[in-house]
Order: structure tokens, then C-alpha cells, then sequence
């Protein structure tokens, strides 16, 4: 039985991990996404610039390295206070392998754990990337049994691993819920729209017919309404694209704040004129943005899917997406899945493997 058991989904707008000890109870991690390589000499220097003040979570303030590496891997928070970049190109598990380390360490910290122990990981990938798992089972094994996490040096032996696409937790929550006869009579689709990506399983007759991942993330939009305005962040935007929906209208607080709370490197509107106008160039380019990001979405869901009996529709782009994705299968059964869900039944099956 292994000391730690750890359900880990590398999100690309947050990391989420769910981890459970001998009590059993279930707890929640958030780590974000950015990681950056920096020298000792680097993290020497923010260590001493710093200085004795203030009181930061593990989680926040996260270096490491690895026992094969003179440098160190900078990740989440503390990675973002270096101004490193998400990088959209990249397959997710090469970054993931830092974040499982990051988290792992945070988890250690939290918990005054011992600094040797097992622990058992089960991972979600995105379809495309699911052929990538024992590559990550490896690297996972390989570096969690030496490495240092914040100047202290953990050995952890991994001694169960299992990776799903993501999706395919939310086909097998259905199955629960409705059985293997019902599901073998399904042409049963699962879409799952991301920061990153989007990807889709198919399923026919009980088993995955189709599997396919387009790089039409949330970010696609963000990205085209950030060169359409100027002086604004990816990640203000994001939130604030997000959180107005489809209430892009010039008097919207959230807007409103969007442009009195630009970043300080850049010179801010002063007058109550050029505020409107900004407002006004930020609107057109959410607006022009959202058209074009879900057309290109809809031409990709009219060439991948065929008739379908039911879709399960999940991912934080997808609630953005409501009224949309509601009109589109008006005539197909619908089901709104959760990513709690999707873990739910990870690690349900996961116990069971065990």
C-alpha cells in the first residue's frame, strides 16, 4: 500500500491535484502552469532579495532539481514572478513531469511527511498526447526517487502508475450510471474544450472508435483578442474574457476594471474619453474574436462527428461556450459533465487497481 496516492490533471491554465494519505480524506492542490529554468546563482539571489519577510506556501514558491541537472526547474507562482511563459507548443507531460515533482514536494511540506516514502499516480493526457504515458511513467519513476525540492532532498519510490485520456473517465462515469448494455447500443461522443487544446473520443458499439485533440484551446481567442487591443496581459485577459461570457458590452464592470487595472509597464488611459475608446477596442476584438474561435470550432466538430446518440460535453471553454454548443446539438442528447467527475471515477478505478 503506498504512503501517498496522488490524481494529477496538468491543466494549462491550473494543475489539480487531488491527494489522499492514510486518513483517506480526499484534498484539493492547485499549482499554475508556467515553468521556467533558472541557475542556482538565480534562485540564490531571489532567496537573498527576499530576504526573512513574509510567510509563502509551499505550492507558491517552488524551485527543484532534479539529480541528473545543474540547474533548477521553476514552477507555478513563483515561476510567474520570473515572467515565464506558458508555452502552448510543448507536450503537456515533459512540463507535467515538474509540476507531479512540485506538487509532490508541496504535498511534503504541507503534511510533514517523511522525505522517503511511496506513492502511487494516476494522470489524465489529452488524447493526442496519451501515447506519451509510458514515456512520463519513466521520467516520473526516474526523477521522484532523487531530487530536491526547495534545498531539501526527497527519494520517493513510485510504486503504481496509471494514465487515461481525459474524457474517457466521464464515458466510464456514464457506463456506471447506465450500464454496459446501454453503452454498447451508443455511438457516444466525448468532447473536453481546454485553455490549450480541445479533444473528442468516440465511442461505438462499447469501445473507442475515434480519437482526436485540436490545438483550438481557449487560448486561441485570447491570443487573437490581445493582438487586436494593446497593453493588456494574457492572463487578465484570460479572466476577464472568461468572466464576462457574452455580456461583452462597453459598461460591463468587468471591463471596466480590465482597462483601470492594466499592467504598470504600460501607460494607462487618463480620461474618461480615451477609457470609452479603449473599452470600445477591447469589445470589438472579444466580440470579433469569440465569432471566429467558435466557427473554427464548429468546422471541426461538423468534419470529426458523425450522428451521435448522446454527448458529454466538459472543460471550462466549454461552459464559455454554453449557448453555443447548446444550439449545436439542440437535437442530440446532452450531458454536462465536471472534471470532479472524471476524477471521481479515476480514482475509484484507480483503488480498485491497487
Amino acid at each position: 500500500m503506498s504512503d501517498l496516492t496522488l490524481t494529477f490533471d496538468p491543466g494549462s491554465s491550473l494543475s489539480k491535484v487531488i491527494y489522499h494519505l492514510a486518513d483517506g480524506r480526499p484534498r484539493l492542490l492547485l499549482i499554475e502552469p508556467e515553468v521556467i529554468e533558472l541557475s542556482l546563482r538565480s534562485i540564490d539571489a531571489h532567496l537573498r532579495t527576499r530576504g526573512s519577510l513574509g510567510i509563502t506556501r509551499p505550492e507558491d514558491d517552488v524551485w527543484l532539481q532534479c539529480s541528473d541537472s545543474q540547474q533548477c526547474q521553476v514552477v507555478g507562482y513563483l515561476a510567474r514572478q520570473f515572467l515565464a511563459a506558458v508555452r502552448m507548443n510543448e507536450v503537456k507531460y515533459e512540463r507535467a513531469l515538474y509540476k507531479v515533482l512540485a506538487a509532490v514536494g508541496a504535498i511534503v511540506q504541507h503534511m510533514d511527511l517523511p522525505r522517503k516514502f511511496s506513492i502511487a499516480i494516476s494522470a489524465l493526457l489529452p488524447y493526442g498526447e496519451y501515447q506519451n504515458a509510458q514515456r512520463f511513467q519513466q521520467l516520473l519513476k526516474q526523477q521522484l526517487k532523487n531530487y530536491s525540492f526547495r534545498g531539501e532532498r526527497l527519494q520517493i519510490k513510485l510504486e503504481a502508475f496509471e494514465c487515461r485520456p481525459e474524457g474517457g473517465g466521464l464515458a466510464m462515469a456514464r457506463v456506471m450510471q447506465n450500464g454496459a448494455e446501454w453503452f454498447q447500443q451508443q455511438t457516444l461522443t466525448v468532447l473536453m474544450f481546454g485553455h490549450r487544446n480541445t479533444s473528442l473520443l468516440l465511442f461505438e458499439r462499447g469501445k473507442l472508435a475515434i480519437g482526436n485533440t485540436t490545438d483550438l484551446g481557449f487560448h486561441q481567442l485570447v491570443d487573437k483578442v490581445l493582438n487586436c487591443t494593446s497593453g493588456q496581459s494574457a492572463d487578465s485577459l484570460t479572466s476577464a474574457i472568461y468572466s464576462i461570457g457574452n455580456q461583452i458590452a462597453l459598461d460591463n464592470p468587468q471591463l471596466q476594471h480590465l482597462v483601470k487595472t492594466r499592467p504598470l509597464r504600460y501607460l494607462r488611459s487618463s480620461t474618461p474619453t480615451e477609457q470609452r475608446l479603449e473599452r470600445e477596442q477591447i469589445v470589438t476584438a472579444i466580440l470579433t474574436a469569440r465569432e471566429e474561435y467558435w466557427s473554427r470550432l464548429q468546422d471541426w466538430l461538423d468534419t470529426m462527428l458523425p450522428n451521435v446518440t448522446e454527448v458529454i460535453i466538459s472543460g471550462g471553454a466549454a461552459l464559455y461556450l454554453h449557448d453555443e454548443l447548446e444550439k449545436y446539438f439542440n437535437r442530440t442528447p446532452t450531458y454536462w459533465g465536471t472534471d470532479f467527475q472524471q476524477w471521481a471515477f479515476l480514482e475509484n478505478w484507480f483503488k480498485k487497481v491497487l
